[in-house]
């Protein structure tokens, strides 16, 4: 009884009286409990907190906020506070020195209350001092302390009401005072500061109002209001989206995931690296074979004693996200125990309305109690989701930054293994996996610990029978454990079709011109079927298991509740199940059912998560580029005259192939002119990929001093202005732009060009023509001014006239880069006498090097070379394509030419298409929109069976309208997060080469910002919706307890358990009804994307049966044109105008024309990939536009101007039909002269072209296309300078065979080198569109017009 005298003098007063507080019709505390505990509460609570919020507050520094009449008040209440304290501690020492005895009590409260209100004040300084606009922990303190103080208000005015009350009048005053300050504070801590000095909200046109809210708009998610409002009242733009937080942004999250990868790695690799590279010395004896080393280098691994562990990325992800994530473990864990206090809470309840005898405010007490603890239990579980769905969000960011700064380093040979299609999928399926995961990774142990608390809960109530129960949930254990694995085997073959699919589905997007030619459509989208058949299989194996899944998972609670009552009941006699018994131990079963609902879908999370991070890892582990095994030396090195210098280097694409080039030894002098010739595949573009260090140094020394630009054999356009593509990141500067856009022979391009050179390029350069991309892509190298320029045959897609303009002007002697040291890859002889040194190579080696008068003195393959040709050709030698002969990643850029012309696109789709729906567009379109529709949805059985929802559905209108316009935004901001992806991939020589890494990533952490910008409402607003319907159903529960309490003398005990138990499950009801139908609301969006794709213009129907010609059509191949006319889109001029021409059967026709001008368009006109604008053309009498495409298509055979294989076997990229026989595949391969190539392949014809037919080389891939033609022999055959990519042996061959095997056909050929068509029977000039001259080649020579400035051009006369 030691309280008894702290309390009182003598003890009269006790601490806790029952009959006072409990039963009675009037409670009310002791003087002793109200003077301490009440009193001290408060103080212990902030003084709790004080040292965890301090450190808190020293680390998290946000800047300081100046003085605000706010913080003046707040601050000068709080020093009022502390002198009401104190004073009433000076009024007890002043009774004291008047003699009267004192409890010590009243001395110890009032100081520890002042002391307390002084440390408060010092928060609220330190709060301003460091940034913090409004704080949780003040205002809760406030709160308490108001709570205490309305108590011991309570008491003191009932005790004055009373007759004969002493009442001690100064204490009464300085309480009084003391409760209206703290009810003010209360009221001030609401509301929010003023933002700090210096922060980036300041800055930022459109902050997120988050950080500006005050505490109590944060824990309801109050502060989106406003964007929920304004897109109810109006569409949502991404203009009125909020800028992300800081520490949502990819340059605060990626750099730091990277680093704690980077240090992971660097730990799992000390070891047993060491040894392994130790078996691969470069110095060993040339004799020494391959294979030797391999197997040494294994036997050591083997060797080394400790095993070569992988770094884990789990720990990783954990390390950087894991400090943040780890405050939801704490909001969950307050989550699960206060669940349990509703059925506590019932139970007292059940025995309240039992009892008639208690006092009425029990009743309302136990209500009050059960609604507060409903509301915090939401406030809670809402903080816990928004960390968690921040974090999947941060994950999702951070993964994206990591798999595209990957990507921008790894070898070509970890491409291989790794296409376009599959990373793309590591940044949206794998990335989203984590998100999910997120949500749901706390349940590991928080669904056990409620299990257990439920479990204990029922003992308690129930005694052993519980035990049955448990034994069915045991039971049911293994059977969700097998369906768990059984989901993994399928999820991981699901995963491996979907690569398959959106891979093939890659390929077809990017050839779609060259299915369309070829008519090849149907034998594709069987492919693209058989896979989709394969997937649906194993969707349709998990569908069932999922519906078994969830059969079992609603049984379950049903089951244990029954057997558990049951068991109860038959035990003993004296088991009665009455109402408290029966309805809370309901309550708690239905708790119970949520985990074990739960863990199975957290098992399938987990299982397809750790799939993920599997294929993140390898990804991530893949090696990297050494851009130190090339030295780069500063200009300004005064020590080597040479600019490049190679000794003894030997290369290879990748460390398991034999190397490409080996011994190569050269150097150059700073500012010459070097050229490289040399056949096809002899390893010309390999030996500039080298010098960019994009292979493999296996041995030998190369230096360069200075900077590089490249100029690729396929020109990479990004999908930007004109203007961007040229200046790459750097500077505008007029003259000198100017200067190079001249040099380039670009300003007729750019009056062509609808805005000039600020036209916006579609994706790969589709509105521009080959030509015009090579001279793009010149131009930016020409604008960097670089120190050393490796040009990869940019002549080749360009005409001689240009051809002839781009070297005199740029490469040549007397170009703009006279004085820089430049590498021309060229198969153009022309060139040849005006170069510094020439290099031939044959073989992958270096065989003769000299000028070019040395060269010929030497008499060696070279001038032998020049003999043959240098009389046949006195011109322009068009492209080469020195690809390694094998194995040729990288070289990726397939060109959709001549302009706007490919624009048509998939399926049987319109031109409109490309242009306007990027790749990017469909790939994440086809992805996620058909992942949404099959995602299946784990709505909780009863969702429906509810019609409460009334009042939920003014906040529903108010969200779906938002959220929907929010998920648009998203998925319109996710198409280029991929698309610029995609793009970065197909040029990630060219972006190494200009050293424009960091740029690139910068921007796709934009884009991806972009994207999330929209996402971090979205989750937002799911949250303030749960909040606003959970206190709908709060509110419910209160009313179903209140009138329980109301009423209780006149219902039954059965009832009101009844009536509360369904109320508590009503909340989780609605949560579960409005979340599913937005869902559906919003993922619906899926639907209409699809729908709005599937409403596309199409192309004409494949076959028109009562149309279709005679299967012998066309037996001449007579083809007219009849005032013929072509556009690309409604909106565009004319590209052909008035072409009339007859071509007879047998004709031999060339067509020419410099770049632009509608060449390529005249044979899209023919093939109908573009439908006439006016006039028609007629084949053998029969009018081509009344046919089905098909029908038309397989009569004419073209032999395209890129030549675009596809992944699978090289006999399916020859006859995907599988119509002709070996042998009649073999004789093609023979004619196109590729036999003695396919034979010395391992697998011959089943030899697997890669994604694009990356391992041959261009040369090749050309030939190959050739062989198509020579296999389907039609009557028409059309060549859109077919010959580019080849030397000109192979091009005499292919000319000699055209010549021979289609003599009776009608031929067509666009030729950019004029000697092939000498000798055709006519030639049609076409400028602008329009045909200028046309008759037989030595009559247009004559008349000394367009054609004959053509041919002086290319020296043919």
């Amino acid at each position: 009884m030691a309280l008894r005298g702290f309390c009182s003098v003598d003890g009269s007063d006790p601490f806790w009286e029952w009959n006072v507080t409990w039963n009675t019709s009037s409670p009310d505390f002791t003087k002793c409990f109200q003077n301490t505990v009440l009193v001290w509460v408060p103080c212990s609570y902030l003084w709790a907190c004080f040292p965890f919020y301090f450190l808190y507050l020293s680390r998290h520094d946000r800047g300081y906020i100046q003085m605000t009449h706010l913080n003046k008040a707040k601050t000068a209440l709080g020093f009022l506070l502390w002198t009401v304290c104190w004073a009433d501690l000076f009024y007890s020492f002043w009774e004291r020195s008047l003699g009267k005895l004192l409890a010590p009590v009243f001395l110890v409260s009032p100081t520890l209350l002042g002391i307390t209100m002084l440390l408060a004040t010092f928060l609220i300084q330190i709060e301003r001092r460091r940034g913090v606009q409004s704080s949780g922990i003040m205002l809760t303190f406030w709160l308490i302390a108001l709570l205490c103080a309305l108590a011991i208000l309570r008491s003191k005015i009932m005790t004055a009401l009373k007759e004969d009350a002493q009442v001690d009048v100064f204490r009464d005053v300085t309480f009084y005072i003391y409760f209206s300050l703290v009810l003010i504070q209360l009221v001030l801590s609401c509301f929010s500061d003023r933002s700090p000095l210096f922060s980036e909200t300041i800055h930022d046109p459109n902050p997120c109002p988050e950080s500006s809210a005050s505490f109590l708009s944060r824990i309801t998610f109050w502060w989106i209001t406003g964007m929920m409002v304004q897109g109810y009242r109006q569409p949502l733009e991404s203009t009125d989206l909020w800028s992300l937080n800081k520490e949502d942004t990819s340059e605060q999250v990626v750099p730091v995931l990277v680093k704690n990868w980077k240090k992971e790695c660097a730990k799992s690799r000390k070891q047993p690296v060491k040894i392994v590279y130790s078996s691969k010395d470069p110095a060993k004896p040339k004799g020494s074979s391959k294979v030797d080393v391999n197997e040494e280098a294994e036997a050591l691994i083997i060797k080394s004693p400790q095993k070569d562990w992988n770094p884990s990325l789990f720990k990783v992800l954990y390390k950087t996200f894991g400090p943040y994530f780890l405050m939801s473990f704490l909001f969950k864990a307050v989550h699960d125990l206060m669940m349990f206090t509703g059925p506590e809470i019932l139970k007292l309840l059940i025995s309240f309305v039992n009892d008639r005898k208690a006092p009425d405010w029990q009743g309302y007490f136990y209500t009050a109690l059960l609604f507060v603890s409903a509301c915090l239990q939401t406030l809670v579980l809402h903080q816990y989701f928004h960390i968690c769905f921040v974090s999947g969000m941060r994950i999702k960011t951070a993964v994206i930054g990591a798999v595209y700064r990957k990507a921008l380093v790894i070898t070509n040979s970890a491409r291989k293994s790794s296409t376009v299609g599959e990373i793309v999928n590591l940044m949206s399926v794998d990335a989203q996996r984590f998100m999910d995961l997120a949500t749901y990774i706390n349940m590991i142990w928080s669904a056990p610990l409620q299990v257990i608390l439920a479990l204990y809960l029922l003992w308690l109530n129930l005694g052993p029978s519980v035990l049955a129960g448990v034994a069915v949930m045991i039971f049911m254990v293994p059977l969700n454990a097998v369906m768990a694995m059984k989901t993994k085997t399928y999820q991981v073959a699901h995963m491996k079709s979907k690569d398959n699919r959106i891979k093939l589905m890659n390929e077809i997007l990017n050839g779609i011109k060259v299915l369309k030619l070829y008519a090849w459509e149907l034998a594709f989208k069987d492919k693209v079927l058989a896979i989709r058949q394969e997937e649906l299989k194993v969707l349709k194996k998990s569908a069932y298991l999922a519906a078994v899944g969830t059969f079992t998972w609603v049984c379950t609670p049903f089951l244990v509740a029954l057997c558990t009552f049951a068991v109860y009941v038959t035990i003993d006699k004296n088991n009665i199940l009455d109402a408290q018994k029966a309805f809370v131990s309901l309550a708690l079963f239905n708790i119970l059912r949520f985990p074990l609902n739960i863990l199975p879908m957290v098992i399938s999370s987990i299982v397809q998560a750790s799939v993920s991070l599997k294929r993140l890892r390898i990804f991530l582990s893949h090696e990297e580029l050494e851009p130190d095994s090339i030295q780069r030396r500063p200009i300004k090195d005064a020590g080597a005259t040479n600019s490049i210098t190679v000794k003894n280097a030997t290369f290879t694409w990748a460390r398991s192939d034999p190397p490409t080039l080996h011994g190569i030894t050269f150097s150059i002098p700073e500012g010459s002119l070097v050229a490289v010739v040399g056949q096809v595949g002899c390893g010309k573009s390999s030996l500039l990929s080298a010098l960019l260090a994009e292979m493999d140094k296996v041995e030998g020394h190369v230096a360069i001093k200075g900077s590089v630009a490249y100029v690729p054999q396929q020109a990479w356009i990004q999908n930007v202005s004109l203007q961007e593509n040229i200046l790459f990141g750097r500077q505008l500067q007029e003259q000198y732009y100017k200067a190079v856009i001249e040099a380039c022979a670009l300003l007729p391009d750019l009056e062509i060009l609808p805005s000039g050179d600020r036209t916006e390029i579609g994706e790969k350069g589709v509105n521009l023509s080959g030509g015009q991309k090579q001279r793009v892509s010149l131009a930016r190298a020409v604008y960097c001014d670089s120190d050393i320029y490796l040009f990869d045959d940019p002549l080749s897609a360009v005409d001689a006239h240009v051809g002839k303009h781009i070297f005199e002007n740029v490469v040549g002697p007397k170009g703009m880069l006279k004085n820089k040291t430049r590498i021309l890859v060229t198969h153009g002889i022309s060139y040849l006498p005006q170069v510094d040194v020439i290099i031939v190579m044959s073989g992958g080696k270096i065989s003769e090097m000299g000028s070019y008068q040395e060269l010929l003195a030497r008499d060696g393959a070279f001038a032998e070379f020049l003999r043959t040709y240098a009389s046949a050709e006195q011109e322009q030698g068009e492209p080469d394509d020195g690809l390694a002969g094998v194995g040729r990643p990288g070289k990726e850029m397939k060109q959709v030419e001549n302009g706007m012309l490919v624009t048509d696109a998939v399926g049987k789709q319109l031109q409109r298409q490309l242009s306007s729906s990027s790749y990017g567009g469909d790939v994440s379109r086809h992805h996620t929109s058909t992942a949404e529709l099959q995602k299946p949805r784990p709505v909780e059985e009863d969702t429906w069976k509810l019609m409460e929802a009334d009042k939920a559905q003014t906040g529903q209108r108010f969200y779906v309208a938002s959220s929907r316009q929010l998920k648009r935004l998203e998925s319109v901001s996710r198409s280029p997060v991929y698309s610029h992806f995609n793009e970065t991939l197909l040029g990630v020589s060219v972006i190494r080469a200009f050293e424009e890494q960091e740029r690139f990533i910068r921007q796709s952490d934009l884009k991806v910002d972009e994207n999330q910008k929209a996402y971090y409402p979205s989750i937002v607003a799911n949250r303030w919706l749960a909040v606003r319907l959970e206190c709908v159903g709060n509110c419910i529960v209160l009313f179903a307890a209140l009138f329980a309490v109301i009423s209780r003398h006149s219902l039954s005990a059965g009832l009101v358990g009844l009536s509360v138990s369904y109320s508590l499950q009503v909340t989780t009801y609605l949560n579960w009804l409005v979340r599913m139908s937005s869902e559906m609301e919003t993922n619906i969006v899926a639907v209409e994307r699809l729908k709005e794709y599937s409403e596309t213009e199409k192309e004409a129907p494949w076959r028109i049966q009562e149309m279709a010609p005679p299967s012998n059509w066309p037996q001449v191949g007579r083809v007219e044109f009849r005032d013929y006319g072509l556009r690309y889109r409604e909106d565009l001029d004319l590209v052909l105008k008035h072409i009339n021409v007859t071509i007879d059967g047998g004709e031999k026709v060339g067509i020419v024309g410099r770049t632009g001008a509608g060449k390529s368009s005249l044979t899209l006109g023919l093939f109908r990939i573009n439908e006439s604008a006016e006039g028609e053309i007629i084949i053998d009498d029969v009018n081509i536009a009344k046919i089905g495409l098909h029908d038309l298509r397989f009569k004419i055979t073209i032999i395209p101007q890129d030549p675009v294989l596809f992944s699978g076997s090289l006999r399916m990229n020859l006859d995907p039909f599988s119509q002709y026989s070996d042998e009649e595949v073999w004789t093609s391969l023979e004619l196109a002269h590729l036999k003695g190539f396919v034979s010395a392949l391992p697998h011959k014809l089943n030899h697997e072209c890669a994604e694009g037919g990356e391992n041959l080389s261009v040369g090749q891939r050309q030939l190959v296309c050739l062989a198509r033609a020579l296999l389907r022999k039609t009557k028409i055959l059309v060549l859109d300078e077919a010959t580019a990519a080849v030397d000109l042996e192979t091009d005499d061959l292919i000319q000699s065979t055209i010549r021979t095997q289609f003599d009776d056909c009608t031929v067509l050929t666009i030729a950019h080198r004029l000697n092939t068509i000498m000798d055709y029977t006519r030639v049609i000039v076409l400028d602008k569109g329009e045909i200028c001259e046309c008759g037989p080649p030595s009559g247009l020579l004559q008349q000394r017009g367009l054609f004959y400035s053509m041919a002086k051009d290319a020296g043919l006369v």
